[in-house]
């Protein structure tokens, strides 16, 4: 695992707890889907909905669909509430996962770093289910909208050096750089901002925002 920095003196740290703003958001849009599905469902099992056997069946259907995402949760909870970290000290910066691939990067060996806000367009129509879980996680934990953070190499050194973020070159639709997804947490990018204005401004180039349908893989 990359070893953390020494410091120099120019302030502490800049902790960001990704998982656990991630894992929050998760519990929130499983939660809320999860009861409108409780609800129809055992409406629908009661046989406490208008309309014979046959609405029925259907509200039982969808009372099933609002609860696969709070199945999910479930079952992939050691992966959704796993410890990440992004760190940013004085000099360079790090991912602090492990259980999952961490590495660290000194200032000097980037040439530019930068903050992708991705808002995706939906495209055809989008289902009850996700239209009221996503409108409630939203007024409950924000806006949506797809944070990474970009790092580009200073040298073609750097691939070799590095190994251990191949899995990030040119990911999601960048060129010539390293993409870190953050997940949706509009909150993250001040948090950025403010840490790469204390050390390391020089390479610095701010938010790049976009909207419509990319590559999220």
């Amino acid at each position: 695992m990359p070893q953390p920095y020494p410091q120099q003196g120019y302030g502490p740290p800049v902790v960001i707890d990704v998982g656990k703003a991630n894992g929050r958001k998760a519990i929130i849009g499983s939660v809320v889907a999860g009861v409108i599905g409780l609800i129809a469902l055992v409406s629908g099992l009661a046989g406490a909905v208008d309309g014979g056997a046959g609405i029925g069946i259907v509200v039982i259907i969808i009372g099933i669909l609002f609860l696969l995402p709070a199945i999910f949760t479930i079952a992939r909870r050691n992966t959704v509430f796993r410890q990440q970290l992004l760190v940013f000290e004085a000099n360079g910066v790090r991912w602090d996962d492990p259980r999952g691939a961490p590495w660290a990067v000194p200032w000097t060996e980037l040439a530019a770093v930068s903050i992708s806000k991705h808002s995706p367009k939906q495209i055809g129509p989008e289902s009850l289910s996700d239209k009221l879980a996503g409108a409630a996680s939203d007024k409950i934990a924000g806006e949506r909208a797809h944070v990474r953070l970009d790092l580009f190499p200073a040298d073609p050194g750097f691939a070799g050096r590095h190994p251990e973020r191949a899995h990030l070159w040119e990911r999601q639709g960048v060129r010539n750089g390293y993409r870190l997804p953050l997940g949706g947490n509009v909150k993250f990018i001040p948090l950025i901002a403010g840490a790469m204005g204390r050390f390391a401004p020089s390479i610095y180039r701010g938010v790049n925002a976009t909207e419509g349908m990319m590559g999220l893989s």
